[in-house]
């Protein structure tokens, strides 16, 4: 038992839901005198801090006649290569509608604390996202217990008229509301700098690219999170392989299983590092 407890420390805690937990807002004013209201600090100037002390629900509903922005804001002209996608709110959150593989289109609970996406197993099987035993695990914590989702890449991914190139995604039932799809965590907007506009329900995203060079087209802060995740997958897993086998059992894994998401997480970071050395990233990038 102590090897399994001593996973559990290890793992991030990525997939705890935003309600139930104290969470720090920004207050600040831009060139133009409007204060806005963020869960991000801007990117510049002074701004206060204190805590949102609204109740939390555990399963935020959401109104069907909750209305929709006909058309983004118009940004600032200081903010004119910014893309501003409207959102949905539900309760004391936000909903962003997000499209997979140009198949399936659903609402997604917005979170901008966590490090992964997640989507329901119905809305990976219309988006032709399929899984299988050979499928890769990754051990994750939420809330009440350990899970073993499988992890699997979407290769095109649109928010509204941004398309994204897509990237790795957690399958997994996790019930976030009545018609919700999952959760969209930040890792798929690792190249833009993301502030949550509350008082408009906005989403203002600001490519990180006019702040720093580009090597493969991606930012410092995108290599970074990928080698960290890769190799916290890694860790992750090999110490599970160290759980004694009545604790496997009781969460129907394999070591077999576990070596073989192992070897796949290795594989992502073995191509992560050639492709480093192939657009002559920093090595300071590859922490």
């Amino acid at each position: 038992m102590k090897h399994f407890f001593w996973i559990i420390l290890l793992l991030p805690s990525l997939l705890v839901p935003p309600w139930g937990r104290a969470s720090t807002l920004y207050r600040w004013k831009d060139k133009n005198g409007t204060i806005h209201i963020t869960d991000i600090p801007p990117t510049s100037g002074s701004y206060e801090t204190f805590q949102d002390s609204k109740e939390a629900t555990t399963n935020p509903p959401i109104s069907p006649s909750a209305p929709e922005p006909s058309s983004p804001l118009q940004p600032p002209s200081s903010f004119s290569k910014a893309i501003y996608l409207p959102l949905r709110k539900a309760g004391n959150h936000f909903l962003v509608t997000m499209t997979l593989n140009d198949r399936a289109t659903g609402l997604f609970l917005l979170d901008t604390g966590a490090s992964l996406t997640v989507i329901s197993p119905q809305i990976s099987r219309e988006a032709g996202i399929s899984t299988d035993t050979s499928s890769p695990i990754l051990p994750l914590k939420t809330a009440s217990d350990i899970i073993f989702p499988p992890i699997v890449h979407v290769g095109k991914i649109n928010l509204g008229t941004l398309t994204l190139p897509g990237g790795d995604v957690i399958i997994h039932d996790i019930h976030f509301g009545k018609g919700v799809s999952g959760l969209f965590g930040m890792d798929l907007l690792s190249d833009y700098m993301v502030t949550l506009d509350t008082q408009n329900a906005t989403l203002i995203l600001k490519p990180i690219k006019e702040a720093g060079p580009l090597y493969g087209g991606h930012s410092k802060k995108w290599w970074r999170k990928k080698f960290a995740f890769y190799r916290h997958a890694i860790r992750s897993l090999e110490n599970l392989l160290k759980t004694p086998d009545k604790i496997l059992t009781k969460y129907h894994l394999s070591r077999e299983k576990i070596t073989h998401s192992i070897d796949y997480f290795k594989g992502k970071l073995y191509y992560l590092k050639s492709l480093a050395e192939e657009e002559l990233v920093p090595l300071d990038w590859r922490k």
